[in-house]
């Protein structure tokens, strides 16, 4: 294992969510993403990706499934969740959630 992480922002959305949404709608769909949606059993068993404000995906890996979980649970938002996530470098070189938390104030 290295020491490369990486942390990224964004809105979180359910890659169902993702899969539907238009490129060019992709933001702002994204900031009105509901917390319900994000918990519903299929959404959450899809896994999540993070929008940030030019409206790239960054999709998650499995491991972050459950602190994202978490997280939607916790805010205080029903819609619009935006988290920050690190991630390290794996010896295979793939990219592990060793953090997750939500951006309180934006």
């Amino acid at each position: 294992m290295t020491n490369c992480t990486e942390t990224l922002e964004g809105y979180v959305v359910d890659i169902i969510c993702i899969r539907k949404y238009p490129n060019n709608e992709m933001i702002e769909r994204a900031r009105v993403h509901t917390r319900d949606c994000g918990l519903a059993g299929h959404c959450a068993e899809s896994g999540y990706g993070l929008i940030d404000e030019q409206g790239r995906v960054a999709l998650l890996d499995p491991k972050a499934t459950l602190q994202v979980v978490k997280e939607i649970r916790n805010s205080q938002r029903n819609r619009g969740i935006k988290l920050q996530v690190k991630r390290e470098m794996q010896t295979g070189g793939e990219m592990e959630t060793i953090e997750v938390k939500e951006i309180q104030q934006y």
